[in-house]
């Protein structure tokens, strides 16, 4: 398991997060005045300094409770306050976003392509706030002197650590079964092949070298494959630069012009035990519990933002549109609560982190944790 997969995991779920506001907040006809400043305050609070920081140091990567529990913070760190179905159905979209593209990668180091792609597209997407696009040039600059420290093997490592924590996640998304890139049983559809990575040490199969005792080559022969003809040319763009880029995983694939695709067949839907699904998530949410409680209140913390006097709240971010992206019924996630003076002793690192972020004004006062997420569900 590698110990920096969360830079990665928490700036990749972030980008599918905005792209699907950006798209949703347009279909539900939010002046663009509002949507802007929601956008604009989710990528400031996503990419403070002080969590970017605190991001990118080796740690274990989070649970899947504590990691959802960054994204109803920063979902609600602006005005825009979100039911918990449409909540649940939002984080649904961004994990099946981002595990497409893990699992679509041709090699570990194309996630670098993919996470640069969806902080440019963030950059982008604000900037009319220049306090907040800067915020973003210094999570990308961040971001790139991490990358280029990385080897190979860690990053390897990464996605192999990104790709566990994502096993089992199934959930059926229209649009990617109208593109063809989901099948109708939740998993996702790979195409064989593909250009070769712009990486000197990565060549195409089908050679096979004969060595001597020092290390010569002393023959090479070559041997042909069923998926040779599947194999394009090599890369030859600058994973750093956009403008030369390669990749195009990591891109907003919900704007209106993106390209169509073959649709997959729908698969009948199977029935399901509701008595055996209690079942089963209550003795996960079990296990999970000891665990969660830290890292929740301690990422709350992290993540504090204020409450907006002209919030504005939507019952159904992805209503009106019929069949809008993620299948099945929303999951209740629960939440053990900790006092305010627990909270300080175990999480007091975070606790001053919080303290020195100034993301927006405040009326919130001294309220206690967990009065101040109450607030921002309310």
């Amino acid at each position: 398991m590698s110990l920096l997969s969360m830079p990665f995991l928490v700036t990749n779920l972030g980008g599918e997060m905005i792209f699907i506001l950006e798209q949703r907040l347009h279909a539900q006809n939010i002046p663009k005045e509002k949507s802007n400043k929601v956008l604009q305050d989710v990528s400031r609070a996503m990419f403070s300094q002080k969590f970017v920081t605190e991001l990118i140091k080796p740690q274990e990567i989070y649970s899947q409770s504590a990691t959802r529990e960054i994204f109803d913070r920063l979902a609600h760190s602006s005005i825009m306050r979100l039911s918990e179905s449409s909540m649940d159905k939002l984080y649904d979209l961004m994990t099946m976003g981002f595990k497409y593209q893990l699992v679509s990668c041709t090699h570990p180091r194309e996630l670098v392509e993919v996470t640069l792609n969806h902080l440019d597209s963030i950059r982008a997407s604000v900037e009319s706030s220049p306090p907040t696009a800067e915020l973003i040039d210094s999570a990308i600059a961040q971001i790139v002197k991490l990358c280029q420290e990385i080897s190979n093997t860690e990053f390897a490592l990464i996605r192999q650590t990104l790709a566990k924590n994502f096993q089992g996640k199934h959930i059926k998304v229209s649009l990617f079964l109208q593109d063809g890139i989901q099948s109708p049983d939740g998993t996702i559809v790979l195409t064989p092949g593909g250009p070769i990575m712009n990486e000197p040490t990565v060549e195409a199969p089908g050679t096979i070298r004969y060595f001597d005792d020092g290390g010569a080559v002393t023959e090479t022969a070559t041997f042909s494959y069923q998926l040779a003809d599947c194999i394009g040319p090599r890369k030859t763009g600058d994973p750093y630069d956009p403008a030369t880029r390669d990749s195009k995983l990591g891109k907003n694939i919900y704007t209106v012009d993106r390209a169509k695709k073959k649709v997959a067949p729908k698969a009948a839907k199977a029935p399901v035990s509701t008595a055996a699904a209690s079942t089963t998530s209550a003795q996960k949410m079990k296990e999970m519990k000891g665990v969660a409680v830290s890292e929740l209140n301690g990422l709350r913390e992290l993540l504090g933002a204020p409450v907006q006097d002209n919030a504005f709240k939507i019952g159904n971010l992805f209503g009106g549109d019929g069949d809008d992206g993620a299948a099945g019924e929303a999951r209740d996630i629960v939440i053990s609560k900790m006092t305010r003076d627990e909270m300080m002793a175990t999480n007091k690192a975070l606790v001053d982190v919080m303290n020195s972020m100034d993301i927006g004004d405040t009326d919130s006062g001294d309220k206690d944790l967990l009065g101040l997420m109450d607030d921002a569900i309310a």
